[in-house]
């Protein structure tokens, strides 16, 4: 779960990094602007996360296939929850 939190906060992150690299590198011949485009960097950070989200969504668990059975008690032993597959027809 760190390590999906952090994937996100490095997606948000990257705009402005960016942005930065851009800012520090490029030649100004009368001085740096003060003016920064809080906004856009902020907006396309979170359209980069949101687009995380819907890619994590479609493609997690696509390979379980077939019925899951939550954890229950067996003879007084826990059994996990689990993925039953359907047989192939």
């Amino acid at each position: 779960m760190i390590r999906r939190i952090v994937f996100d906060l490095l997606l948000f992150l990257l705009p402005f990094a960016l942005y930065g690299m851009y800012w520090r590198f490029s030649p100004s011949p009368n001085g740096r602007s003060t003016n920064h485009p809080w906004s856009y960097l902020l907006i396309s950070g979170l359209v980069l996360v949101a687009a995380s989200f819907v890619v994590w969504g479609v493609t997690e668990g696509s390979g379980e296939r077939g019925v899951y059975v939550p954890a229950h008690l067996e003879n007084g032993r826990v059994v996990p929850g689990h993925v039953v597959t359907a047989p192939v027809k």
